[in-house]
């Protein structure tokens, strides 16, 4: 039996696909044989894997150091993480004979990968995100680098790994792309009145957070509706940026236009009031999850250009591309779905084979299994 031990110690704790895509790797492999243990400072994570009743245990690690604040402080707590780092990987290795450790946030790839090498366990990095200037620009990005020898690197999406690649300059060969995956089976393709209508539902679920770019996709909204005055917006989701593009809105006169229903748990249900779907990233998009689950549920899709998004839709295939901050770009695509609801819809029939082919959690979870196993 394989053990593994997952470790997150994050700057803040927020569920997203990252989240989303352990919970799903855990419950495919449990299926399989593995077991599991979470060692970690992440709330969200914690709450996840004790809900379900696996293993979890909280444990300190300092601050992520991924911030100005964070990397001042690094020298003064690096230390003390260390150490504790290093009786967390004795213990889970003697006690719970894990074999392999899977790590997900930059404080566990940078202090515990030697260490856990040094005690025979296979080391795992998985990169959800594209990055920013809190690695580009981050001091520890050379140890980063050096450690990565160590491992094996797994990027959600090619954008991803050849931005490790070019900016990182992790070597090729620790490096393998995994597309993340979903259950196809939970989001069911609904009969759709594809003929012109009146009203035309834009749905989008995304954390209300800078680089989604949700201010720009209201902007579109608000030039769609001179030509159609029964467009409604629906957004699913929470984030710091919910009061400012509230106001917004109503600035714009959308108040009844734009509805807001927050973060929902069945989120596969709320794509059927959907006529069409719009993730408009500005900043940063390593894949898009919630792209994949609008094209299995048959919803024609628009979304920016930008990051993992293109290796999802293809162009005027399975969706449209729009380009990052742009709202008159958003607004062209989305009308183009409106006014051409066949072409739309051929659309969505490709999308959804398109996901059932390359993006299902079972492929997912088997090329995930055959690295474990490795």
């Amino acid at each position: 039996m394989q053990r593994i031990l997952i470790c997150k110690f994050p700057y803040s704790s927020l569920f997203g696909g990252g989240e989303q895509h352990t919970i799903q790797l855990v419950q495919g492999l449990e299926q399989k044989g593995f077991e599991f243990f979470l060692a970690s400072s992440c709330r969200v994570l914690l709450y996840e894997f004790r809900k379900r009743k696996w293993h979890a245990q909280r444990w300190w690690a300092g601050p992520e150091p991924v911030s100005r604040g964070t990397l001042v402080l690094w020298p003064f707590t690096a230390l003390f993480a260390g150490v504790s780092i290093v009786c967390m990987l004795v213990y889970y290795r003697i006690v719970r004979r894990v074999t392999i450790l899977y790590c997900l946030s930059l404080t566990e790839k940078i202090l515990a990968t030697v260490p856990a090498r040094m005690l025979g366990m296979k080391v795992l990095w998985i990169e959800h995100v594209t990055f920013d200037r809190w690695l580009t620009q981050n001091p520890l990005r050379y140890w980063y680098r050096l450690v990565s020898r160590l491992v094996t690197v797994v990027a959600v999406s090619n954008a991803v790994k050849q931005q490790l690649l070019d900016e990182i300059h992790v070597p090729a060969r620790a490096l393998t792309v995994i597309y993340s995956g979903i259950d196809c089976t939970k989001f069911v393709m609904r009969d759709r009145r594809w003929e012109q209508a009146a009203r035309f539902n834009i749905g989008c679920v995304a954390r209300l957070e800078k680089e989604k770019g949700l201010e720009f996709l209201i902007q579109a909204v608000k030039i769609i509706r001179e030509f159609v005055p029964y467009v409604r917006l629906i957004i699913v989701g929470e984030g710091s940026e919910r009061r400012k593009l509230v106001w917004l809105a109503e600035r714009l006169g959308l108040n009844e236009a734009v509805q807001w229903v927050g973060r929902q748990r069945e989120i596969e249900k709320w794509y059927g009031y959907f006529d069409a779907y719009c993730l408009p990233s500005v900043i940063r998009e390593s894949f898009g999850i919630t792209i994949l689950e609008a094209m299995a549920s048959g919803v024609p899709v628009v979304a920016s250009r930008i990051g993992g998004i293109p290796e999802i839709v293809t162009h005027g295939v399975t969706g449209l591309l729009a380009e990052p901050g742009s709202s008159q770009s958003l607004a062209d695509q989305l009308m183009s779905l409106y006014n051409d609801r066949l072409a739309a819809k051929d659309m969505s029939v490709a999308a959804r084979r398109g996901v059932e082919e390359r993006f299902n959690v079972d492929r997912m979870i088997r090329d995930f299994y055959l690295l474990m196993r490795r």
